[in-house]
C-alpha cells in the first residue's frame, strides 16, 4: 500500500475549504460633485464650511417621507469620498478670489428625500455669513432618477446654483 505525503492531505482538506469563504463584499462607489466648470472669481478669498455631526459622514442619505419621514436611511453600494461638508468647502475654495471676505457656512440638511416611490429630489439648507450679514438658502433640485446616481447628480447642480446664489448674495426662494 502506497502511503501519501502529508502536505497532499493537506492540500485536499484546504482546496474545498477555500470555496465555503464567504464571497468579499463589492466595494461601494466612490462619488464627488465632478469638475467645477470655470467661471470667474467669487467675491470671497476663504471659504469655512461647518455642519452637525450627522452630517459629517461619508454615507449618501436619503429619507423616505411617503414611508417614515423622521429615518433617515444611508445607501450601502455608495459613499461620497469625503462629507458633504467638506466637498462643499473644496467647492467654494476652488472659485475663490484672491481678495474678498471670509464666507462661512452652516450646512444644515443634505440629503436625498422620496416624495414617493419612483420620485426623488434632493434637497440642501444652509446659513451664510457674509459682508450683507447672515442669510438663509433653501435649495430643492429633482433627481433624474430615484436612485445614488440621480441623487449625486442632482446634488452636484443644486453645489453648483448654491455658488451662483452665493455669488450675489440673494437667498433661494
Amino acid at each position: 500500500m502506497m502511503r501519501c505525503p502529508p502536505w497532499i492531505l493537506l492540500l485536499a482538506l484546504a482546496v474545498p475549504a477555500c470555496s465555503m469563504l464567504p464571497e468579499r463584499p463589492p466595494q461601494p462607489a466612490l462619488h464627488d460633485f465632478g469638475i467645477a466648470a470655470p467661471s470667474a472669481p467669487a467675491p470671497w478669498s476663504a471659504a469655512e464650511v461647518d455642519a452637525p455631526d450627522w452630517l459629517q459622514t461619508d454615507r449618501l442619505q436619503y429619507r423616505l417621507l411617503y414611508a417614515n419621514p423622521t429615518e433617515l436611511r444611508a445607501y450601502a453600494q455608495d459613499r461620497w469620498v469625503a462629507p458633504p461638508p467638506a466637498l462643499l468647502e473644496q467647492r467654494l475654495k476652488s472659485s475663490r478670489s484672491s481678495t474678498g471676505y471670509r464666507l462661512r457656512i452652516e450646512l444644515q440638511t443634505f440629503e436625498q428625500v422620496f416624495d414617493r416611490p419612483g420620485n426623488s429630489r434632493v434637497t440642501m439648507s444652509f446659513r451664510a455669513e457674509t459682508p450683507s450679514g447672515d442669510e438663509t438658502f433653501r435649495l430643492d433640485q429633482p433627481a433624474a432618477s430615484a436612485d445614488a446616481a440621480g441623487a449625486v447628480q442632482a446634488f452636484a447642480q443644486m453645489v453648483d446654483r448654491a455658488i451662483a446664489q452665493l455669488r450675489t448674495r440673494q437667498p433661494a426662494r
